[in-house]
């Protein structure tokens, strides 16, 4: 399963849902709160060091920390 780091408050990982939604692409969301700074906790530096949303998790097990990365494989993976 396809899953999403988020922050529905913030600007950048909305691409990353725009996409998700328009292509109809099951995943699971795991919401990060920024403003406490989670981000910045160790439980969420062991995911993704760069400590930024979005990151995406691919099925294959793969970590994509940048919108440019999360569209490119989204659209190789599910073309339709």
């Amino acid at each position: 399963m396809i899953t999403l780091y988020d922050c529905a408050t913030a600007p950048s990982p909305r691409r990353a849902r725009l996409l998700l939604a328009a292509k109809g692409i099951a995943h699971e969301t795991v919401e990060i709160d920024l403003r406490s700074g989670e981000q910045m906790g160790e439980s969420f530096r062991q995911i993704n060091p760069q400590c930024t949303v979005p990151a995406l998790r691919t099925e294959e097990g793969q970590l994509l920390t940048d919108n440019a990365s999360i569209a490119a494989y989204l659209e190789a993976r599910f073309p339709e």
